[in-house]
């Protein structure tokens, strides 16, 4: 008689809980009143109990209904009593309950602990970890509410000069902004100082000139400023042998945290490079630009084996030495730029098997006199370039690029602008074997056809591609960029055939984040706010 009685039970309840798991979302749209939640609400406590004496019976438990009845009682209690108020526990949700039943009850229980000054309650180990989480998630709001009005902000001066809102306030201004900010008042240069990332991608430039009029006191304040920035880059503008050695005796700090140092439009000498390369023991990044008196002898006697970046730009004496000295001083160097109107191609053949696993990126800007024979010593001693830039060598032909596609394939940037032989052909050449390539600059190649521009549309890793005043371009072979799908950044500023018609077809470029269009005679108002009306994220310089 016991078994048939818990074998009725047990398909009642199974019947029940089926029918209740199937009528889910209809029972959802029926609780809308107060008074159908009411019942709702009792008649989910006597649903848990059938389920509960189900689960007993399955699993041969039998202190779950005891468990609710305390549970039942603790909350009566609770409520009759004024005096020792404590926090109900939530009634545990089950899988049947509805989604507007289930929000109520966590509403009731957050209502009365916000509504009273109760202690933390009992009964917490028959709360749900989702339970929990939101009990702690609401204490953590409260503690959060109470401090802020422990101590209001009352005006807007108050506002601006406290601490936590400045912290993030001030991210959204750029790293140059922030550099007029820090005079605002000394608790914006406080707070400003304290975070290097305020001033990320920064360089502090000295005016040397004006620096000399400065007293010690101020530049130990200029100084100790930079140190307190975390800035580890310093230029130099109009540097002589004086400011050089001036820097090494007040400012002993830039020994060990500057790591990066640019000297541009200097009458430095050998002896003040010297001197400072020597001193700035922590040194790996050089550049010099406009440096006339630096010789090719002062080079092979101060440049050192930390530096990995080199950039040589418009100095007079550098020529083919210059290059020896880098390729047999600089072991582990890993950059190098390089623009001098007298290297040959000679030089080229200084690289060594040295450079050929550090050196990653060569920039060979405006070298007039290179030649394809200048290639033939590139690719066969620097194998594993990553970054050539070949802009400004006029002499380099489709032949020369045919040996870079041929032999460099690990490059992901290529710079070809204003090379004047270039042709459709090399496009073919990149298309065909630099598989890997990710950016391609083709600025003023004013033999570059459609029929290029086709080639490049098949290369799939391409992301950004520089077009400037390629002035052969036209629609048509704008049409086959909008294949690429992957492309990000497109700039075909100054190209005179391009129509409004066919630039309105960059619309099917859906990745595209910055499009250039400036001197583009086919653009116009009407055409940018089509294109900003269909490519939101992407930003339009005209």
């Amino acid at each position: 008689m016991k078994m048939s009685t818990q074998n009725t039970i047990v398909e009642r309840a199974s019947a029940e809980l089926t029918k209740r798991i199937n009528g889910l979302r209809k029972h959802s749209s029926n609780s809308s009143t107060s008074s159908v939640n009411n019942n709702n609400s009792n008649t989910i406590v006597g649903k848990t109990s059938v389920m509960e004496r189900v689960t007993n019976v399955l699993c041969g438990g039998g202190s779950s209904s005891n468990n609710s009845n305390n549970i039942h009682s603790t909350n009566l209690n609770s409520q009759n009593s004024a005096t020792n108020m404590s926090i109900s526990t939530p009634e545990k949700p089950y899988r049947y309950q509805t989604k507007h039943q289930h929000n109520s009850i966590f509403n009731h229980h957050n209502n009365k602990m916000i509504g009273g000054t109760a202690s933390q309650g009992s009964n917490s180990n028959q709360s749900t970890p989702q339970s929990l989480r939101k009990y702690q998630k609401q204490q953590g709001t409260n503690k959060r509410f109470t401090s802020v009005t422990t101590s209001p902000i009352l005006t807007i001066e108050q506002l601006f000069l406290d601490e936590k809102f400045l912290q993030q306030f001030l991210f959204f201004f750029s790293s140059y902004e922030r550099r007029d900010l820090a005079q605002v008042c000394t608790t914006w240069r406080d707070i400003l100082y304290r975070n290097p990332a305020y001033f990320s991608g920064l360089v502090p430039v000295l005016q040397c000139r004006e620096m000399r009029a400065t007293g010690n006191q101020d530049k130990v304040k200029l100084y100790n400023s930079i140190i307190r920035r975390g800035f580890h880059s310093i230029a130099l503008n109009g540097a002589t042998d004086e400011d050089a050695l001036d820097i090494v005796h007040t400012f002993p700090l830039a020994s060990k945290h500057i790591h990066s140092l640019s000297l541009r439009g200097s009458s430095i000498s050998d002896r003040g490079l010297e001197a400072l390369l020597d001193f700035l023991q922590s040194l790996f990044e050089l550049e010099l630009a406009g440096c006339n008196e630096v010789t090719e002898a002062g080079l092979w006697a101060c440049l050192t084996s930390r530096i990995v970046s080199l950039s040589l730009a418009d100095c007079i004496n550098v020529a083919d030495e210059a290059v020896g000295a880098v390729a047999q001083l600089l072991p582990s160097l890993y950059e190098f730029s390089l623009q001098a109107y007298h290297v040959t191609d000679s030089a080229l053949s200084y690289f060594s098997p040295k450079q050929s696993h550090s050196l990653s990126i060569l920039r060979l800007n405006s070298c007039w006199e290179l030649t394809n024979h200048g290639i033939v010593n590139i690719v066969h001693s620097l194998p594993h370039l990553t970054v050539l830039s070949l802009s400004g060598c006029s002499k380099i032909t489709d032949d020369g690029v045919e040996l870079i596609a041929e032999n460099l394939q690990k490059l992901r940037a290529l710079d070809l602008s204003w090379c004047p032989r270039i042709t459709d052909a090399a496009l073919e050449y990149i298309a065909c074997d630099l598989n890997m390539l990710e950016e391609l600059t083709l600025d003023r190649c004013v033999h570059i056809t459609d029929i290029g521009v086709g080639y490049i549309s098949t290369m799939i890793s391409l992301n950004a591609l520089f077009l400037r005043w390629c002035s052969q371009i036209r629609d048509f072979g704008l049409q086959h960029l909008c294949s690429m799908r992957n492309l990000q950044v497109l700039s075909l500023a100054g190209c005179p055939l391009l129509t409004s018609s066919g630039l309105s077809s960059i619309i099917q470029l859906r990745h595209l984040q910055e499009l250039e269009l400036t001197n583009c005679p086919g653009a116009s108002q009407e055409l940018f706010a089509y294109l900003r009306e269909h490519l939101p994220r992407c930003m339009i310089i005209e």
